[in-house]
């Protein structure tokens, strides 16, 4: 199982190719970032399409370091947009991670300006 815990600041235009949020797999930005909604082609091999999406400038990145529970109680494939949720996510941080895990995310999370993806 491989965890990605990213702090990323939604913004206007594509930071990266590949770094994308699908708007319809990610309702809960909505609410904060629906102004940054833009639209994005794919091409592949037997079709085109147009989808909504967001584009994430990455802050912070952390990979590892949560306890067990961490898997019970968050969801895979999510982004937290409330601060009370990553400051909830720091108590599931190991040890040897929590110091770290708190500069980087805890006290760079802006609400209403970042993110927090997890997905596993």
């Amino acid at each position: 199982m491989g965890l990605d815990i990213t702090l990323a600041r939604v913004v206007n235009s594509e930071v990266n190719e590949y770094d994308y949020l699908l708007a319809d797999d990610s309702p809960e930005l909505y609410p904060f970032f629906h102004h940054l909604i833009r639209t994005k082609h794919f091409a592949y091999e037997d079709e085109e399409l147009d989808a909504e999406v967001y584009f994430p400038e990455d802050l912070a990145y952390q990979r590892k370091g949560v306890v067990t529970a961490f898997y019970n109680d968050f969801v895979n494939d999510v982004c937290l947009i409330r601060q009370h949720e990553v400051d909830r996510m720091l108590t599931y941080v190991d040890e040897k991670h929590k110091a770290g895990f708190d500069t980087s995310f805890v006290k760079q999370f802006r609400e209403g300006q970042t993110v927090v993806i997890i997905s596993w």
